[in-house]
């Protein structure tokens, strides 16, 4: 088992996360007024303080250079 510090992946991945977020709200919310960036930064509270600071990833999800 690898781990990871999944928070500082978030961050690092955080422009395509925010998009794929923005899009699954589009689709499942159509016509909803969402303020994006508040949703952003609310899930990135929550996983914050819902994961814990190293996460066990199976080695198949890691490849290190």
């Amino acid at each position: 088992m690898a781990r990871i510090k999944l928070v500082e992946i978030v961050d690092h991945l955080s422009p395509q996360l925010r998009a794929a977020l923005d899009e699954a709200v589009e689709r499942t919310l159509p016509g909803v007024e969402v303020d994006h960036a508040q949703l952003y930064r609310e899930f990135r509270r929550a996983l914050g303080t819902r994961a814990k600071m190293w996460e066990n990833v199976p080695n198949s999800a890691v490849d290190a250079d």
